[in-house]
């Protein structure tokens, strides 16, 4: 395939998702979120039929399992066991291999529950007892603050959180912390209220393969792992007035890797956009004073993203800017989003209601994990690794699995990104 042509395939398949971004979704309402509500959808089960029996019971059973083809859609949720301090980051390689992160020091409930961190891992059915990737004892350094896992084929996955430390493994067996090196000091941001804030150390990661990973934090450090190694990290900065700060925002941050020479990561009011040699800045969608929220980011491909932020998506394809945000979720509070393919994507708030995407248009906003009670402040993570599976999991340890079937073919990939009527 000549290089024009993929550029062309490239541009047709981002056209798709630009017009979900001005197709106008239907949204959940704002009422307060039943702690164990039950989605419409009924899980894939098997059902069971029995016979009246007027005999004494014998060793025979008398119901006989009857096969149930899976419903598409999303299933109830279930609870995991979290560790202290919840769950933080979810990712999911297939639909039998799932890993969720979490633990240490998150500022995110009211105890103040402190532990070590920790990573699950599913097989399709349950969960594993957690393995404790960063060990902390009395005397030792701080606990981890809101880890954030991605993993690849091999399985490689590697930790990061924002107290700067980075483990590897496989999800059962973990290299020893590391920490990575201290990027160059640089003016503080007037935002930034410094560590021991709720929200104000975090951290994102994305490994494409398993040769390559990104890391970002929200106060601007990026770093590249190559191999086994981390690269020194830099400190990327932005103007504010006459002054040259470092970056930062409230919240979680996004960060997504299509291979090794395309990442997008969002930090407020700035993306930062890796091309395999350089990190190169630019505004974000939202404008520079986005400094307070979560933000996610997902690349199905180079060049095409997508990004969330409060209760908008926007689009970004190759060799175009960002579009205007768009409202999808009148909840508001989408912290993460996950696009296994340029025509399906998946988003989700910090209420525990997801909106799912497909052919270029967003679907209504459904309940399928309760809001958080405990860990409120660690957020829902979603992770989809094909179009036929995702998974959502919020700080409390309850999560829900989707069983997709193929999106319907997009009937336009060529139409350009349509203006948005004032007040629509």
């Amino acid at each position: 395939m000549t290089r024009a042509r993929r550029r062309a395939r490239s541009t047709a398949l981002a056209a798709v998702l630009l017009a979900a971004v001005v197709t106008n979704g239907c949204s959940s309402s704002g009422a307060a979120p039943v702690r164990r509500s039950v989605p419409t959808t009924a899980p894939a089960t098997t059902t069971t039929t029995s016979t009246t029996s007027t005999t004494l019971p014998s060793a025979v059973p008398t119901t006989t399992p009857t096969p149930v083809v899976p419903t598409v859609g999303w299933t109830r949720p279930v609870t995991a066991l979290p560790p202290a301090g919840g769950i933080t980051s979810l990712s999911c390689i297939s639909d039998v291999f799932c890993l969720a992160a979490g633990g240490g020091s998150n500022e995110a409930d009211a105890a103040g529950s402190t532990g070590p961190g920790a990573v699950a891992a599913w097989d399709g059915a349950t969960w594993s007892s957690p393995t404790t990737y960063y060990p902390t004892a009395p005397g030792t350094a701080p606990p981890p603050w809101l880890p954030a896992i991605s993993c690849t084929g091999g399985p490689l996955c590697a930790v990061v959180d924002g107290s700067g430390h980075a483990v590897l493994g496989d999800g059962t067996t973990w290299s020893a912390p590391s920490t990575l090196g201290v990027a160059p000091t640089t003016s503080p941001n007037p935002a930034d209220p410094g560590p021991g804030h709720p929200g104000a150390r975090s951290a994102a990661v994305s490994c494409p393969t398993a040769q390559f990973c990104a890391y970002v934090d929200n106060t601007g450090h990026v770093a590249t792992l190559h191999g086994t190694s981390w690269s020194t990290p830099q400190a990327m900065t932005v103007r504010v007035g006459t002054a040259t700060v470092g970056l930062f925002q409230s919240g979680r941050v996004g960060l997504s890797c299509a291979d090794g020479s395309a990442c997008t990561g969002i930090v407020g009011g700035t993306v930062l956009d890796w091309d395999g040699a350089n990190w190169n800045v630019s505004a974000a969608p939202w404008g520079a004073s986005a400094t307070a929220g979560d933000t996610a980011v997902s690349c199905p491909a180079a060049g095409t993203c997508v990004a969330v932020h409060g209760s908008t998506a926007s689009v970004r394809g190759p060799g175009s800017g960002w579009s205007v945000p768009r409202t999808i979720d009148s909840n508001g509070l989408l912290d993460s989003v996950s696009c296994p393919s340029v025509t399906v994507c998946a988003a989700a708030d910090a209420y525990g209601d997801v909106l799912r995407m497909a052919g270029g248009v967003w679907g209504p906003a459904q309940k399928v994990v309760p809001t958080a009670t405990a860990y409120t402040g660690d957020g829902t993570s979603l992770s989809c690794p094909s179009t036929q599976f995702c998974m959502v999991i919020n700080g409390d340890g309850d999560y829900a699995t989707y069983q997709g079937a193929d999106p319907p073919a997009a009937t336009t990939t060529t139409s350009p990104l349509a203006p948005v009527p004032a007040g629509a």
